[in-house]
């Protein structure tokens, strides 16, 4: 499917929201696989987050010779607050949300606008996304760290009933991999600005709860692709805290739902955040084992005086446990 004919006067099809900080570098790249697109109906809203590059300089010739493109500049506010001020300058029908130093294939916005049309149904259409390597866009990798080429991702075609216990674990998809219905936007609000991270995981979440019906595009061909270089966030910031946050957002979402939707919804909510409540408590009491065994390694064997020091702090029976199984493991490694 081609728009070969666009209005410049009217509102087109497609808004690509673009956050920009520092990206200048990358922005030519990421517009030009927008203009290779099949689907000729859409919009760039270029956001330059504050940049103390020569992103304006960039965006300035790219608007030049591009009247789809849209600047505008604002104090940085980080990703979210990016986000949010090109969705108030977003008139399509539809928004897909593409990071400056990211890239899209040829036909993805004409394969997720023929999905959504085909489908009134749905609220998401997403599809496959890959990383790659900065300098090296041939060589495509299902993981950020690029260790493998094995497909993980989850294939969903429903409401909170499928897309809910999939997302609780995890991220299912890149930001870029999804094009989203303006309605749906319209009635899950902003992306949240205290989130410097992971603020696609907590806004998809956020979607489900309010009854968003997600569905994979399964196209090969449709992909969304990611840069993996130094200066993206993926490498810089510490994400751990964020995740925590989503989690507890997640519970105040709950809370403020309740006695409102789908009593279906609550019950399925209920459980996840038991089931999630359990894996945390597995994991920190695993952390916290972890810990003793290294204390009790680094005290040595047979320092009694550190040990009972250890033991206080630990416990004895925990101590006493941590204890025997550095020593079976020394005895083995031993034989």
């Amino acid at each position: 499917m081609v728009a070969a004919d666009v209005e410049r006067g009217g509102a087109p099809k497609v808004s690509v929201v673009i956050p920009s900080y520092n990206y200048a570098r990358f922005l030519g790249q990421t517009i030009a696989s927008l203009q290779a697109q099949s689907w000729a109906d859409w919009e760039a809203i270029i956001v330059d987050d504050g940049s103390t590059d020569d992103t304006d300089k960039v965006a300035a010739r790219l608007l030049g010779e591009d009247s789809r493109i849209v600047y505008v500049h604002q104090p940085n506010g980080g990703t979210s607050a990016a986000k949010n001020t090109g969705i108030r300058h977003a008139r399509g029908e539809y928004l897909l949300f593409l990071d400056a130093d990211d890239l899209l294939t040829a036909n993805k916005l004409a394969a997720h606008v023929e999905h959504f049309q085909n489908s009134p149904h749905v609220d998401i259409s997403y599809s496959r996304f890959r990383y790659f390597l900065d300098g090296d866009e041939n060589r495509l990798f299902t993981k950020l760290d690029l260790s493998s080429k094995q497909e993980w991702a989850v294939a969903i075609d429903g409401r909170y009933d499928v897309a809910l216990p999939v997302f609780l674990r995890g991220n299912n998809m890149a930001i870029h991999a999804a094009m989203v219905r303006r309605s749906l936007v319209d009635r899950v609000g902003d992306f949240d600005t205290e989130m410097r991270a992971l603020e696609d995981w907590d806004y998809w979440l956020r979607c489900i709860l309010r009854g968003a019906h997600l569905a994979f595009l399964d196209d090969p061909q449709v992909l969304a692709l990611t840069r993996v270089h130094k200066g993206s966030a993926t490498q810089t910031l510490d994400f751990s805290d964020y995740k925590c946050r989503v989690y507890e957002k997640v519970r105040q979402e709950a809370l403020g739902l309740r006695g409102e939707g789908d009593e279906r919804l609550q019950v399925l909510l209920d459980k996840e955040l038991q089931r999630l409540s359990r894996r945390e408590r597995k994991r920190l009491l695993k952390a916290q084992r972890k810990a003793l065994q290294a204390r009790i390694r680094g005290a040595g064997l047979l320092d009694f005086r550190e040990l009972s020091l250890i033991a206080e702090q630990f416990g004895r029976i925990n101590c006493l446990a941590a204890y025997l199984r550095v020593l079976l493991k020394y005895l083995s490694v031993r034989r």
